[in-house]
């Protein structure tokens, strides 16, 4: 050890550029893992998660439909695949009582659902069968502590949710996380007690199933279709547009497209840590080398191979040690950045930290680092015969550390342009993603969402009332412009869809029946939001429940049944009602930039339907034109609203552009940190060159000075330099080019608007770092040039 010591002291920049790279490496690997760990990898904290399902009606008009009723009963009396299936659905709930009213995400859920998870409370106790018609709830671990501090004793206290006392009965465990993600609290659902049990077309349950041993989800898939298949048969009207059902694993469905993400982002860093431990093999052959007088002594004097191999392992190991410790120590606190700075746009980051799998992969990293940064120097360094004892390059021993010297620079070269290539393809389809239209403005309009008691507001006419009182207090603030409110606002990731028919059309058959999304808005609605009108009017305030009734379509809709005109005066026959279509507006992004058009449909809040009024009362979103920076009145928003009604929970009070930049943050956080990554490994790859180009340049030049006092002109003494440099250069982008393109066909299919495999990207990429590579190669060069011939005879 004190060999180790005293080496270390003698290369003091060797040993902090080797344990600086290697722990900025390993932490970089490590907080990615952290993350990937605790959203992708750990499983669910429930029994067997890998049984685990999600299912979904297959309707004509999109793949994720939910289940009604009397379909629920047939599916779960017939199948011979499931072990048991258990509904839930989404409930929003006012919590009041203990400081301001808060609205919370919330589940109901079916009596047996926890039991066919296989969750235990970490207090308490779980819903069970008995609890079935109770006022009881269940509180997720992060909403107990962050409502109720974490205090035990809250587990058997009331507490008010939409003005009804609930008992809490327990405490779900630290990491369980809802179906709906976003949910912290459930309640039980009493499918007897819900008006809608009767009509089997009427599609509001969601459902989770645990598959039976041995069965496989195709298997699984098999079984319920033809259960649809006899539906459809049997109840043509109610569920001709059932198609099957589809069937995903529960994980993947909670994770979404952040698990791709993610993962791509875990394979960026490990390239970059292969980067970095090719630049740290590099260093250690330069420092090495410049002992090898040393160790060729001491194979005169008698050392064996083994015993100069030995000391260099422990040399480099002990430093690859202190730079995996360091590295780790690194992860943690970039882990818990990446969680601040995610936020909540990925699922489950409550959870990351240095779990035992956390450490494993550290630990793992650090090993591989040590393999691949000493064992082939450490054995070639190992190899310095006696007649080594002059300059590197009169040796065979010295001939071949420069060729693998200069293999490791291809390789950070090679591994460098695949990392860049897929940093560019991610950015460059993170900014085609953000110039998409969303159909509306994202400038100057503030968005809060209410939760209004449904015990108080369960009338079309409460809710109007509600409506133009505070719509009188919004657009008395200074700085209002205008203010008014919709069921669902755009990219709020919730649906309501409506089925309906043209009137004047032929009949559709039962299976072709259209479906439109469903928005009740107030007046001025699309001159706050920027959405264009492109024929037609806007609703006003003389549409009224007595007067006729009314709807403004989107294009899509529109040209769904109307392709050649304007439907203006056209029919839309909804339930039992008739709405003359006075408007046409433009196609919204209700559910995502990168997703197609839909075909919405929008009624005066007015004319409402009664059986829409508890949808309306739990999430009423409202936006607010401003003059000015809109968050600047949040305050008087929210102050206009408990001054109305103090029970009445305020929510998400963000801006348009926030909301869209939300609905990407997955992707951002993904292509800010690949950036990162990028950039860090393009660094690494140019510092590798410039090393290996001047250690070589250092080690010739007397060589140089000879050429250049015999005559040589600087451009043939530069080819004679650079030569080798420039054609491992070459193999090195050549190889990465290959490598990149297999990189960029990944890429293309999770990415949006990727346009498959972009040569003139890749050819630019690797031209770019090409160039940057020749500098490298070229600024050592011409350095040793500049100096006087005679010096340089001096030297060597």
């Amino acid at each position: 050890m004190s060999r180790v010591l005293r080496w270390a002291r003698s290369q003091p920049v060797t040993v902090v550029g080797v344990v600086g790279t290697l722990a900025l490496g390993i932490g970089a690997a490590t907080a990615v893992y952290a993350v990937v760990e605790a959203v992708v990898l750990r499983a669910l904290p429930v029994r067997d998660p890998a049984r685990l399902v999600w299912l979904w009606n297959a309707r004509v008009e999109r793949d994720r439909a939910p289940f009604s009723v009397l379909d629920l009963y047939d599916y779960r009396t017939q199948n011979t695949v499931l072990e048991g299936l258990a509904p839930f659905i989404n409930w929003t709930a006012n919590l009041t009582g203990t400081g301001d009213a808060e609205r919370l995400e919330g589940v109901r859920v079916d009596p047996g659902f926890f039991d066919l998870l296989g969750v235990t409370a970490s207090s308490g106790r779980l819903l069970g069968s008995a609890d079935v018609r109770a006022q009881v709830t269940v509180l997720t671990d992060r909403l107990w502590r962050r409502r109720f501090g974490a205090d035990p004793a809250i587990v058997g206290q009331d507490v008010s949710l939409n003005g009804s006392a609930y008992t809490v009965v327990g405490i779900l465990p630290r990491g369980f996380v809802f179906p709906f993600r976003d949910a912290e609290i459930a309640v039980p659902l009493s499918l007897e007690m819900d008006p809608r049990r009767t009509d089997r077309g009427a599609g509001f349950l969601r459902v989770v199933a645990r598959l039976k041993t041995g069965v496989t989800i195709r298997e699984a898939r098999a079984n319920l279709d033809g259960i649809a298949a006899r539906l459809r048969h049997e109840y043509p009207d109610a569920n001709g547009k059932k198609l099957g059902v589809n069937i995903y694993p529960l994980d993947r469905e909670i994770v979404g497209d952040a698990r791709s993400l993610l993962l791509t982002l875990l394979a960026a860093s490990g390239l970059l840590l292969l980067v970095a431990c090719a630049n740290i093999a590099n260093l250690l052959l330069v420092a090495f080398a410049s002992r090898r007088r040393e160790l060729s002594l001491r194979v005169a004097l008698g050392a064996t191979r083994s015993r100069i191999l030995e000391q260099i392992l422990v040399e480099i190991t002990a430093l690859v040690l202190v730079g995996g410790t360091a590295g780790l120590l690194i992860g943690r606190e970039l882990a818990r950045v990446f969680v601040w700075w995610a936020g909540t746009m990925l699922p489950r980051l409550d959870d990351t930290g240095l779990s035992a799998g956390v450490c494993g992969f550290a630990i793992a990293a650090t090993a591989g680092a040590a393999l691949l940064c000493g064992l082939f120097p450490a054995w070639l360094l190992s190899d310095a015969p006696a007649l080594a004892l002059g300059d590197e390059g009169r040796s065979t021993s010295g001939a071949a550390q420069g060729r693998v010297r200069r293999a490791f620079v291809a390789a950070q070269i090679a591994m460098a342009l695949m990392l860049l290539v897929a940093t560019a393809m991610t950015l460059r389809s993170l900014a085609r993603l953000q110039r998409v239209d969303p159909g509306f403005s994202r400038r100057n309009v503030l968005s809060v969402q209410l939760a209004l008691p449904p015990s108080r507001y369960a009338r079309p006419a409460d809710l109007v009332l509600f409506s133009d009182r505070l719509h009188a207090e919004l657009t008395a603030i200074d700085g209002v412009r205008a203010a008014a409110a919709v069921s669902l606002l755009p990219l709020s990731g919730l649906l309501n869809t409506q089925d309906y028919r043209a009137a004047g059309l032929p009949e559709p058959a039962p299976d072709e029946v259209p479906q439109a999304h469903f928005r009740m808005i107030t007046p001025t609605y699309f001159q706050v939001m920027g959405i264009p009108l492109v024929a037609g009017r806007e609703f006003s305030d003389a549409d009224r429940e007595a007067t006729r009734h009314v709807a403004v379509v989107s294009w899509t809709l529109a040209r769904r049944h109307w392709p050649d005109r304007f439907p203006l005066g056209e029919h839309l026959l909804v339930g039992r009602d008739a709405l003359e279509i006075v408007g046409v507006c433009a196609d919204v992004k209700q559910f995502g930039l990168e997703a197609g058009a839909t075909a919405d449909l929008y009624v005066p809040i007015r004319q409402m339907p009664p059986s829409q009024a508890q949808f309306v009362a739990a999430r009423m979103y409202w936006v607010v034109e401003t003059g000015g920076e809109p968050l600047a009145i949040a305050d008087s928003v929210r102050k206009a609203v408990h001054g109305l009604d103090k029970d009445v929970a305020t929510s998400s009070t963000r801006t348009l552009d926030q909301i869209l930049q939300s609905s990407i943050g997955s992707r951002r956080f993904t292509g800010d940190l690949l950036r990162i990554a990028g950039l860090a490994g393009l660094v690494l790859a140019i510092l590798g060159v410039y090393a290996v180009t001047a250690f070589a340049v250092g080690r010739r030049t007397r060589e140089i000075g000879i050429r250049l006092t015999l005559g040589g002109t600087p451009s043939q003494v530069l080819r004679a330099l650079l030569g080798a440099e420039l054609r491992w250069i070459a193999i090195g982008l050549a190889c990465g080019a290959c490598g990149a393109i297999g990189v960029a066909r990944l890429l293309s299919s999770i990415l949006f608007s990727s346009g498959g495999v972009d040569l003139l990207l890749v050819l630019a990429v690797g031209g770019a770092l090409a160039a940057a590579s020749l500098a490298a190669c070229f600024i050592p060069a011409w350095r040793a040039l500049t100096i006087d011939p005679a010096i340089a005879l001096r030297q060597g």
